[in-house]
């Protein structure tokens, strides 16, 4: 300590020279905020005048309150008055609200920010003809934020008491007062990613907070809406609050919620012109809502999916956002796990299908390529990223489901048959329509999967049999051996080749995965 003053004193005192500045200058914070700290010890004394004055009838003298307490907020101060009131609020019981100015209530962050409700309220209230003032709203999220601190925090979910009338606050204004969206939306995403808070959270109010979202989202994407001007980076937030929001229900959700919000994203699917953050939020609350009410949804998933259809198609092969495409490939994955029609499903793996097949050509294309003597890429040969992991796990599921809708008239009890029948049945089930075309529409015919993955295979298209690997490593047990056997027989007939070519190219992706 002697030391650390002798850094910090008039300074005619040499530093040592192998002393290094980041050293003495670390010390010379270390004192720094130790010295602040006991400037800044917090008294009982201290909180009952910000309690005194936010209590108080007058404008003037809550808004003094308020400022006084962002001083304590704000800086080295605040570690010490969170950590005062966190204590404090350590002792209350579970299920005790405090309700009076008695200091063992007062110094306690259910209090405080029950306080800050009633003094935003009555700031509203005042404010018909100008905006309410933005420190109100400012105030009660640090002091939100501040509560839930896990360094300061004395006691877990300090806010238990008051979070209902929280959450019916923030309703209010969220609803009734566009100036505080901003600060209100952080409130509602951090109450609602502390499940015990959401559980408490009324459903009426959670039906009304989907509601506002989904309209404020739909409003700020609809280009016909002139007189709404709303940013990108307000509509990112919109969609921020709407994802929290079906990612931290209050239980199931009702029957008339699940409704809207189908509705809901059926309507704003149709808005979505272009690739960016907001698109790609918007597919990850998509997911999410599957996620966690899929399995109640019913014909109401495709609902969703032809509303998702033309983004889904427009940006699968085109994106560069490798997260964009990443929330695409899950979409895939949990749509072909919920859809329960025969129908409904087996259209979506035909348009699935189709755009799996040009993926996997497109990256079988992209191939790492190796000069002589360069053992550095050897590691790296073949290896599959997260993004191509799940795209090829995607084809495996695909073509999966495919084979066994193609398949499904074999009797498993009768003798195996001959790999041609096999692919003959295929044929004559392969040429489906890729949409609900009319009956007067050409029907488009294709190869059958059985025969496109061989003839891929046979070409040494690494990606191609990353996906076979999957495929066999999965669905070994459910495919029919005759498959496999033409299959790898398409295999053997090339695999010269295939070796004779990674060899003359220097790119060895097919033929590390076909072996």
């Amino acid at each position: 300590m002697n030391h650390l003053k002798r850094l910090t004193s008039a300074g005619t005192e040499t530093l040592p020279k192998d002393q290094s500045v980041s050293v003495v200058t670390s010390r010379i914070r270390c004192v720094t905020i130790e010295r602040v700290a006991i400037m800044t010890i917090v008294t009982s004394r201290d909180v009952q005048e910000i309690v005194e004055k936010l209590s108080s009838d007058k404008a003037k003298t809550r808004e003094e309150a308020i400022r006084l307490l962002n001083t304590w907020l704000e800086g080295e101060r605040s570690y010490n008055f969170c950590k005062f009131i966190g204590l404090s609020t350590a002792k209350l019981r579970p299920d005790e609200v405090p309700h009076s100015k008695v200091y063992t209530y007062a110094e306690t962050w259910p209090f405080l920010i029950s306080l800050l409700i009633k003094s935003a309220s009555a700031e509203i209230s005042s404010s018909k003809r100008r905006n309410p003032k933005m420190i109100y709203a400012k105030t009660l999220r640090i002091v939100v934020q501040r509560a839930e601190d896990g360094k300061c925090s004395g006691k877990m979910l300090p806010l238990s008491s008051v979070v209902k009338p929280l959450f019916n606050h923030v309703w209010d204004v969220l609803s009734n007062v566009p100036s505080f969206q901003s600060e209100y939306g952080v409130i509602l995403r951090h109450l609602l990613s502390v499940r015990d808070y959401s559980f408490q959270m009324r459903k009426r109010i959670y039906g009304n907070l989907v509601f506002l979202y989904i309209e404020k989202v739909e409003a700020s994407l609809n280009e016909k809406n002139i007189s709404i001007c709303t940013s990108k980076e307000e509509v990112f937030r919109y969609i921020l609050t709407l994802h929290s929001l079906l990612k931290y229900p209050p239980g199931d959700y009702p029957d008339n919620v699940r409704e809207d919000i189908v509705k809901g994203f059926v309507r704003i699917c149709s808005f979505i012109r272009e690739e960016g953050k907001i698109p790609r939020k918007l597919v990850e609350c998509i997911n999410t809502y599957l996620l966690n009410d899929g399995p109640n949804l019913g014909s109401q998933l495709f609902e969703i999916h032809n509303a998702m259809q033309q983004f889904v198609c427009r940006s699968w092969l085109t994106t560069h956002d490798r997260v964009l495409k990443d929330s695409l490939v899950f979409y895939a994955r949990i749509q072909l796990n919920l859809m329960r029609g025969a129908a409904d499903r087996c259209l979506l793996v035909e348009q699935l299908l189709d755009m799996i097949c040009k993926d996997l050509d497109q990256g079988s294309m992209s191939s790492t390529s190796m000069l002589r003597g360069d053992g550095n890429k050897d590691d790296k040969l073949g290896a599959l990223s997260s993004s191509q992991c799940g795209l090829v796990e995607l084809a495996a599921v695909l073509f999966y489901r495919f084979l066994m809708v193609c398949l499904r008239g074999f009797n498993k009890n009768k003798e195996a048959k001959m790999v041609w029948e096999c692919v003959v049945y295929c044929s004559a089930l392969a040429c489906l329509n890729t949409t609900r075309a009319s009956l007067n529409d050409k029907r488009v015919k294709r190869e059958p999967a059985a025969v496109i993955l061989r003839e891929a295979l046979m070409k040494g298209k690494w990606l191609w049999n990353a996906a076979f690997c999957f495929l066999t490593r999965n669905y070994h047990s459910r495919i029919c051996k005759e498959l496999f056997l033409y299959w790898f027989e398409g295999i053997c007939m090339s695999f010269d080749r295939i070796l004779n070519s990674a060899n003359v190219d220097r790119t060895y992706n097919g033929l590390l995965w076909t072996l």
